[in-house]
């Protein structure tokens, strides 16, 4: 028997193929001078410029181990709904960093993660003496200022009987003016602050009365409240922490409405608008749809990934969704005019790339599966169109597309060696 060298890397097939005649050979079994020699697996008749046969065969054991399965092209009139992916995030403009307006110390945290607010509900205590020297500021300004009222009007009673000048007037008219001035500027550092508008007003009118102001057992204290409804998500700080002006607290967030970002490929740009109804579901809960609408279209084309960000705001009342789920939405889009008629479309499944080309596996005789490269057009309900590279009536394959991509970059390989 001869001998076979090991050196060489040889496919399994070709290997068979060698053993074969070598058996012959110990058995003076030789075949004819044109006897044909049984041809490989895979065939390869002709390929193309990147070297890659056009077809290429599988048995019928082979065919049912990888579970092919093949469609029928046929026309269908698909209803344009686009399924994208994407995350949800929140509603920024349901969404704050509660801060305080003036330095101080953290006194008390009057709330807890998770807990629900209401919009201007406490959230925390700041103690601060810079709060209460405004507050002394303001209610001195207020008692200077009812004095000077005083003496301005009775000068200007004095002036019509002529007892004095105008002269006179002119200056206790300034002090009074410049009372004035001083008492509304520490009023609106009081409102800046985040004092109530119904304390200080309720202080003022005490004080301008001729009356002692109510007592404050905490000037100094001021509560920092809650912006609008919804829960707090973070706390930054804990009591007894020295903290700056514009130190965030905690962070309040309303999810009853959240917003939803998607990614569309550039070839979906122009079907995508505002306004479009999107529906979306989330693994946590598969049996709810939650809708809305597509709000935002990004007007810049990531480079790498190919595809525009888009955003849309959904209803979320009982706050089943949360920021960073996944999300599958559909967005439903106008059927352009162009194809108010049926049209070729394959499921998603049939579609491989190879060598850089999008794909399809037409299968033209029993185990026998040719390579047809097509242009592709927008992807419905599972199925995309096809703009060119196949007929109707083809049969191509869906399951186990990429088992007979295999073939295709198995059968090169083979031809390489």
């Amino acid at each position: 028997m001869p001998k076979i060298d090991r050196s060489f890397s040889l496919a399994p097939r070709a290997l068979a193929l060698v053993l074969a005649l070598g058996v012959a050979a110990c058995r003076g079994e030789f075949p004819a001078p044109h006897a044909a020699i049984p041809e490989p697996h895979t065939e390869s008749d002709a390929k193309d410029e990147h070297g890659l046969p056009e077809s290429v065969s599988l048995t019928s054991a082979a065919i049912a181990e990888a579970g092919i399965q093949t469609w029928k092209v046929q026309p269908v009139d698909l209803e344009h709904l686009l399924v994208l992916t994407g995350t949800v995030g929140h509603d920024e403009n349901r969404l704050l960093q509660v801060a305080s307006n003036v330095s101080g110390r953290v006194a008390s945290i009057a709330v807890d993660l998770g807990e629900r607010v209401r919009q201007g509900q406490p959230i925390a205590w700041i103690e601060s003496v810079e709060l209460s020297h405004t507050w002394d500021a303001f209610i001195q300004a207020i008692a200077e200022l009812r004095v000077v009222a005083r003496s301005y009007e009775r000068a200007r009673s004095l002036l019509e009987a002529k007892a004095i000048s105008v002269a006179e007037l002119q200056i206790r008219e300034a002090a009074y003016l410049s009372r004035r001035a001083e008492a509304d500027t520490a009023e609106r550092t009081l409102r800046m602050y985040g004092e109530p508008a119904e304390k200080i007003a309720t202080v003022r009118e005490a004080l301008e009365a001729g009356a002692s102001p109510p007592l404050d057992p905490n000037p100094h204290r001021l509560a920092v409240r809650a912006p609008f409804a919804g829960r707090v998500i973070d706390r930054k700080v804990t009591p007894g922490e020295l903290v700056a002006a514009q130190q965030p607290l905690v962070t309040v967030a309303d999810v009853s409405s959240v917003w939803v970002f998607l990614q569309a490929y550039e070839k979906d740009l122009a079907l995508l608008h505002d306004g479009l109804p999107v529906k979306i579901r989330v693994e946590a809960y598969p049996q709810d749809v939650f809708q809305g609408q597509v709000d935002f279209l990004a007007s810049v084309v990531d480079e790498a990934t190919r595809t525009v960000r888009l955003r849309a705001t959904i209803g979320n009342p009982l706050e089943k969704l949360r920021p960073g789920m996944f999300v599958r939405a559909h967005v439903e889009v106008p059927k352009p005019q162009s194809e108010a008629h049926p049209i070729l479309a394959v499921p998603q499944a049939a579609l491989q790339t190879l060598e850089g080309r999008e794909s399809v596996f037409v299968e033209t005789d029993p185990g026998r599966f040719v390579r047809r490269v097509v242009e592709t057009g927008h992807t419905f309900e599972g199925f995309t169109e096809v703009l060119s590279g196949i007929r109707a009536g083809d049969r191509v394959v869906t399951e186990g597309s990429f088992v007979v991509k295999g073939e295709f970059a198995r059968a090169l390989l083979v031809e390489e060696h």
